[in-house]
């Protein structure tokens, strides 16, 4: 089995403001750090997956197509960058839809587990919101909370996880050496 780490999209990856949906590739904006991050997990083995909600869908203001491009966008950065994302899974369905694809079901995780078969509990799941730790928990993968996303001030203010982290890193290079030394020492 490979290693895999499964990673939030918008506030993880790329810049994102609350209320706001990346429509076009043209609204891609890589995070610091976020590409070489990426890079080192590749170096050192890992495959990385991107697993996101995106009822922008849903909501008409992309099409499937529109977000496939959205896509191949954010690789095509990465790529520049030495860095490979393996898969993307999305969950475009409404916010109030009874899928189990939406975070934070572990319906997306658990698709990507069976066409890669890696082994959740020992896959990191990074995210930036409060309910990327319960997808984590209810997908049985281990989790990091990166600051700076949607969550932050909620954090920031003290709100209680619903789901506590594994770890808390500043962004996904911290996330990644987090990662990379725990694989060091075999935890």
């Amino acid at each position: 089995m490979s290693k895999f780490v499964i990673l939030d999209r918008d506030g993880v990856i790329n810049r994102v403001t609350r209320g706001q949906y990346i429509t076009s590739p043209e609204m891609i904006e890589l995070l610091p750090g976020a590409a070489d991050a990426v890079a080192r997990l590749n170096a050192a083995g890992y495959s990385i997956i991107v697993v996101s909600n995106q009822q922008c869908v849903a909501l008409g203001l992309l099409t499937s197509e529109g977000l496939e491009l959205v896509s191949e966008s954010l690789r095509a950065m990465l790529r520049a960058e030495e860095a490979h994302i393996e898969a993307f899974f999305y969950c475009t369905h409404l916010k109030t839809a009874a899928c189990e694809c939406r975070k934070p079901q572990p319906g997306l995780l658990l698709e990507a587990q069976r066409r890669f078969g890696f082994d959740l509990a020992s896959t990191y799941f990074v995210g930036d919101m409060y309910s990327d730790m319960m997808t984590a928990k209810n997908a049985g993968c281990r989790s990091i909370f990166t600051l700076g996303g949607l969550d932050d001030e909620l954090h920031r203010r003290g709100e209680p996880f619903p789901h506590p982290p594994e770890y808390i890193s500043r962004d996904l290079a911290d996330a990644a050496a987090y990662i990379l030394a725990k694989d060091c020492v075999g935890a």
